[in-house]
């Protein structure tokens, strides 16, 4: 302090003292810091979700019955051949008025047959002419021969001489008849029953002819009549589907803040 007058000695000392003073209390200073913080916001998100309906629709349902069958004319004769196949059995049945079907068949349902013979089935539908009596008898409504007959359905070997009229009107009835189907080969000694059918397409009068058999136990059979249709009904059904639609979620997010910290006035000349 040479050289310095008293006065200013003292003020530099009072200056000095007043700073030490300050200084503590003065040392901390606001900084800013940047930090991180979570928000969440709200947004509109689209989901599916699940819902249930009732829809209408049109259903076809296949319905069936069926009925047997019992013969209204039964006769066989084993002198007669029928298309060239010796012993005839004729059954003529009546099929039940029911009105028009989808479908109208007849089964015929084959037992077991003990012999091996070789037979034949045939089906007709006898509307046009009627059925063919047993020989001789001759029904009085039977008509008159028509020209160009196919005389060949039933022969007889030898003297024809006492039913050649039964012969003719029942080669007529079957030139007249529309044929339904067929199957030869009948009867091989088969172990079980079994079945074939018949489309009868309408009919209402049909004769089931079989060849071949030379004894009943061979030619043993049952008929039914066997109908189907298809009606279509409205049908009500709980149905699924998929509906979009938006719903509110909260969607967490960050975002950059300044935060006020008191911190050392040193600090702030260090980081600088």
């Amino acid at each position: 302090m040479r050289g310095l007058p008293l006065t200013a000695t003292l003020r530099f000392i009072l200056t000095a003292g007043m700073l030490g003073s300050l200084l503590p209390a003065s040392s901390c200073v606001p900084v800013q810091y940047p930090v991180k913080e979570t928000y969440y916001e709200t947004t509109l998100v689209t989901e599916n979700r699940t819902e249930t309906y009732d829809e209408t629709v049109p259903v076809v349902k296949t319905t069936s019955g069926e009925e047997a069958l019992i013969p209204y004319v039964v006769w066989s004769n084993p002198s007669l051949k029928f298309k060239g196949n010796r012993f005839i059995w004729y059954y003529g049945y009546r099929l039940p008025d029911t009105g028009a079907h989808t479908g109208e068949k007849i089964r015929i349902d084959l037992y077991k047959q003990d012999y091996y013979e070789y037979a034949m089935i045939s089906l007709f539908d006898m509307a046009p002419r009627g059925q063919v009596l047993q020989p001789p008898v001759i029904a009085a409504s039977d008509p008159l021969q028509p020209p160009n007959v196919d005389w060949t359905w039933i022969t007889k070997e030898g003297d024809t001489t006492t039913i050649s009229d039964w012969l003719n009107t029942a080669n007529i009835k079957f030139n007249f008849a529309r044929f339904l189907g067929g199957q030869s080969d009948l009867w091989l000694n088969r172990d079980s029953a079994y079945s074939i059918e018949f489309d009868t397409r309408g009919a209402r009068d049909i004769a089931v002819v079989i060849a071949a058999p030379t004894t009943p136990q061979n030619a043993r059979y049952s008929a039914s009549f066997v109908w189907t249709d298809n009606v279509t009904e409205n049908v009500t059904r709980t149905m699924e589907r998929q509906v979009p639609y938006l719903v509110e979620r909260k969607v967490a997010k960050q975002r950059t803040v300044y935060e006020t910290r008191q911190v050392p006035f040193w600090e702030t000349l260090f980081n600088k």
